[in-house]
């Protein structure tokens, strides 16, 4: 009696269904593109430093006082990205690197100071004590702030308007010498030099003081929140003026989002890793989470079983032969 015939495929073998290919990709595209229009980065120019000082000096001021009086978003963010100090990295380390530049500077191209102003208000600054230099700063960003429509305080919490810059010249206090070195920090940022000084002192992260610099600025903290590219919104995958950053990061950017001390550097490291024992031990090993790509017959998209009598036919014999259950006979 001859051995009964079946048609279970011997060994691995299968048809692939290289005509779902085109379909799936297709259908993948239009799901890619969905999620782009709905997510995507938003079609805007990158801002500059100097494009916003100029559009908008007043911010500019705001966001000097509050890095020097240490209520800016950056202040928040220091440790966390290593900023440091903001009011030296972002007011005083430009200015004293410039100082020899802005000796050469025309009153006509700098109306309002004159640059032995600049050098005498450095020296004051870096003469006095920190809570001198916090007093002065402090006194300052409140009276800015004043000028500002429903003034409130700096940060990531929320942005404020930008002050009236024309009545900035008006304020009076003990200031100190704040308004010089603001309004010298201020000629900085419109001529472009501060956006190039703090791209040199980071060239491995040639945009992040930058940008940083740029939250501080109220009117682009606004429209980084309404736009949803802040880093408690997006994180580490979008930012204006780049494409949506690489899809692998996506699932860390959740954990850094919304997971409980995501944002620190240990608590996100962690969620990563037992992301990482998931997909290493769980998922391949444990019975039931294993089989879920067979029970859910997964491997229809890019192979199928034989049908039966299929192995019999001619052409397939033809073509494959013995390697493939095929008979040459």
């Amino acid at each position: 009696m001859s051995p009964s015939r079946t048609d279970v495929p011997p060994q691995r073998l299968v048809r692939h269904v290289f005509w779902k290919y085109p379909i799936i990709a297709v259908v993948l595209l239009a799901g890619i593109a969905g999620i782009a229009a709905a997510a995507g980065s938003p079609d805007s120019p990158r801002e500059t430093i100097a494009g916003a000082a100029k559009h908008d000096p007043g911010g500019c001021v705001l966001a000097f006082a509050h890095e020097l009086a240490g209520v800016g978003s950056s202040a928040q963010n220091a440790s966390e990205f290593g900023v440091g100090n903001p009011a030296q990295v972002f007011v005083m380390r430009p200015l004293h690197a410039a100082l020899a530049t802005l000796g050469t500077v025309s009153v006509a191209d700098l109306p309002t100071l004159q640059a032995s102003e600049v050098r005498s208000a450095v020296a004051t600054y870096d003469a006095a004590s920190p809570a001198q230099r916090t007093s002065w700063a402090t006194t300052y960003h409140h009276a800015v702030d004043a000028l500002a429509p429903m003034g409130a305080s700096g940060g990531m919490e929320g942005s404020q308007p930008s002050p009236d810059y024309m009545k900035i010249g008006g304020l009076r206090g003990n200031f100190g010498p704040i308004p010089t070195l603001i309004e010298a920090d201020l000629f900085l940022a419109q001529t472009g030099y501060l956006q190039q000084y703090l791209e040199s002192v980071d060239p491995g992260h040639s945009f992040h003081l930058t940008n940083i610099w740029l939250y501080d600025h109220p009117e682009l903290l606004s429209t980084a929140m309404n736009k949803g590219l802040t880093d408690d919104q997006w994180g580490m995958v979008k930012e204006r003026g780049f494409p949506v950053g690489p899809w692998y990061l996506v699932i860390p950017a959740i954990f850094h989002i919304y997971f409980p001390s995501g944002t620190t550097g240990i608590g996100f490291v962690l969620w990563n890793l037992a992301f990482a024992v998931l997909l290493l031990f769980v998922v391949p090993l444990v019975p039931g989470v294993r089989d879920l790509p067979r029970v859910l017959k997964l491997y229809r998209f890019i192979y199928r079983y034989p049908r039966p009598g299929e192995l019999e036919e001619p052409a397939l014999r033809e073509r494959h032969g013995p390697v493939h259950g095929g008979r040459t006979t």
